[in-house]
């Protein structure tokens, strides 16, 4: 009998043993989400909020489209508003796939290889965006110049210091946007492949 009660024990520790493993498991799981969803939230939440003020642009340019009275202008602000509404979807687009990387549905192995093929995603839309904002500056500043100030900055002389300064700008703001998405993004990743 006692080795029967010996046996019905060591079952019963067995069990329990089992059920605190996966419960530990799940925890883990769950830290390793909610650390994930927190490191990308630094790229969503300044990504979401350029993209409002984007949109909020495009109305303001498209409620006053017909100020633009010159065939340049307004191929200007056409281009300005395509170019500030692809930025936006791309950019919500490609942050909400890094955000649904499906972490406890699948192995381990392919939710590395899911984050890997987004990651590649995002920065091909960071690149992409590189170029696009730049183009968005030389179309814009005529644009922004005619709808707030009424002038034709295509006849302005200083049109071209305006440019210069606003590359040099534009490209140092770029690149620390770029390197601190970069090392956000490096972070989730090393949290994925701490589940290892």
């Amino acid at each position: 009998m006692e080795l029967e009660e010996m046996k019905n024990m060591w079952s019963d520790m067995s069990a329990e043993r089992e059920k605190q493993k996966l419960l530990t498991d799940q925890i883990i799981l769950n830290m390793t989400k909610s650390n994930y969803q927190s490191k990308l939230k630094k790229i969503s939440i300044p990504e979401i909020i350029g993209s409002a003020v984007s949109i909020a642009i495009v109305l303001y340019v498209l409620i006053d489209l017909r100020k633009l009275n010159t065939g340049y202008l307004m191929a200007c602000g056409i281009i300005t508003v395509i170019i500030l509404v692809l930025l936006s979807f791309l950019s919500i687009r490609s942050i909400h796939r890094l955000h649904s990387v499906n972490i406890s549905g699948i192995n381990f192995r392919e939710s590395l290889l899911q984050f890997a093929r987004r990651k590649k995603e995002f920065v091909s839309v960071q690149k992409f965006g590189f170029i696009l904002g730049a183009l968005l500056l030389v179309v814009s500043l005529p644009v922004m110049g005619k709808l707030i100030g009424g002038k034709d900055l295509f006849r302005e002389y200083w049109l071209w210091i305006c440019y210069s300064a606003g590359f040099v700008f534009f490209y140092g703001f770029s690149r620390y946007i770029y390197r601190h998405y970069m090392k956000s993004v490096s972070e989730a990743e090393v949290i994925l492949k701490e589940l290892e």
